[in-house]
């Protein structure tokens, strides 16, 4: 996942957003802070999973830049400590309820 950790400090976010999302990596829990469903013993494809989660990342930035009054910081600063999580290399996603 070299590629993504390198892809991800490119990105040019405020200093906040990303030391929430930082200080979340070890509390976050898959199954409860991002809804991951895996149809039995089907392998996540973890380039996919980033590349899935930085496109959310974009969409919530671009709502966040315009002010648009449906952004959800929280759920911003969850998908970047997914983004971080995954581009570290220690993905364990439990089956999601």
């Amino acid at each position: 996942m070299h590629h993504s950790q390198a892809h991800l400090n490119t990105l040019q976010r405020p200093k906040l957003l990303i030391r929430a999302a930082r200080s979340a990596i070890g509390d976050f829990r898959w199954g409860r802070d991002l809804r991951m469903t895996k149809e039995g013993n089907e392998s996540i494809n973890l380039q996919q999973l980033f590349d899935t989660l930085l496109e959310e990342e974009h969409r919530l930035n671009e709502e966040r830049v315009v002010c648009d009054a449906t952004y959800n910081v929280r759920k911003h600063i969850r998908i970047l400590t997914a983004l971080m999580v995954v581009a570290a290399g220690s993905v364990s996603i439990e089956k999601a309820a």
